[in-house]
């Protein structure tokens, strides 16, 4: 227990969240990605059928606001053999095309909250942090935590950072906080051999969104940043207690690493069931 709390502690110090408990040494089995539909009103009775034919369904959305109109957001919860490109087959059935978005979360907000007083002149409060780069596609919020969304290497973390905090100068200030990070341990079959040692760990940094790896014995711990993620593991709705950004929002799907790739690359060592 007290090892347990240590651990968590230095996490936290060092601006990473602990997080073994949300992923386990186990591949996804079901992951969640999200889209923007060229319509804001689609045939959901023709989606929802096409995305039972492959063993998914709407996680979240359609959803829109005022100030986007023809377009909706959706999140779509699926099994994780199923490729991106059916899902958006199967949600272009509902009238409009569909592309893959790629999200990227920061935590720590501080300042304003997200009321600019302007709804008044039907401008939203996501559709005033949309506007902050055409390459913001969508936004969700809850307390302290943030995510974007829009095209794969499109959203600079820095930048986003950085507009967010000149949007809101005229209006109190607020900053975004830093991308997540999160840290978890997994127990190997075995401890690799030093001579593999090294090279095992240089593969695993080469894996996209893998920040750090180290090794003791059979103990793997790794450090990920949830940046540019185009599938998330299914870990439930925005973290925290704080106000959503809207009613919607609190069941929006949280953004979270997929291990798909560090679980497989493992597993092809022998070092994972």
């Amino acid at each position: 227990m007290l090892l347990a709390t240590l651990v968590l502690l230095l996490a936290q110090e060092a601006g990473v969240r602990e997080a073994s408990a949300q992923y386990p040494c186990a591949r996804p089995a079901t992951l969640v990605r999200f889209f923007h539909l060229a319509t804001d009103a689609p045939d959901l009775a023709k989606v929802n059928a096409a995305l039972r034919e492959l063993g998914a369904e709407l996680a979240h959305g359609p959803a829109t606001t005022s100030g986007w109109p023809g377009n909706a957001f959706v999140a779509v919860r699926a099994p994780a053999g199923v490729e991106a490109r059916a899902l958006a087959s199967a949600l272009k059935k509902g009238g409009g095309a569909a592309q893959l978005l790629a999200l990227t979360a920061f935590d720590g907000r501080t300042g304003s909250d997200h009321d600019f007083g302007l709804s008044g002149f039907g401008v939203t409060k996501r559709d005033m942090v949309r506007g902050i780069s055409s390459d913001v596609t969508w936004y969700e919020a809850r307390g302290t935590w943030s995510q974007f969304y829009g095209k794969t290497g499109k959203l600079e973390a820095e930048e986003l950072a950085e507009r967010y905090a000149k949007l809101y100068a005229p209006y109190g200030g607020a900053q975004l906080g830093a991308v997540v990070r999160e840290r978890f341990t997994w127990t190997l079959t075995r401890a690799p051999e030093e001579k593999a040692r090294a090279a095992l760990l240089k593969k695993l940094q080469k894996i996209a969104g893998v920040e750090e790896a180290a090794l003791a014995g059979e103990r793997l711990t790794v450090t990920v940043r949830l940046a540019d993620l185009e599938a998330c593991p299914d870990l439930g709705p925005l973290p925290g207690d704080g106000t959503p950004l809207d009613e919607a929002s609190a069941s929006s799907p949280r953004a979270a690493y997929d291990v798909t790739a560090l679980h497989d690359l493992l597993r092809g060592e022998g070092l994972v069931p």
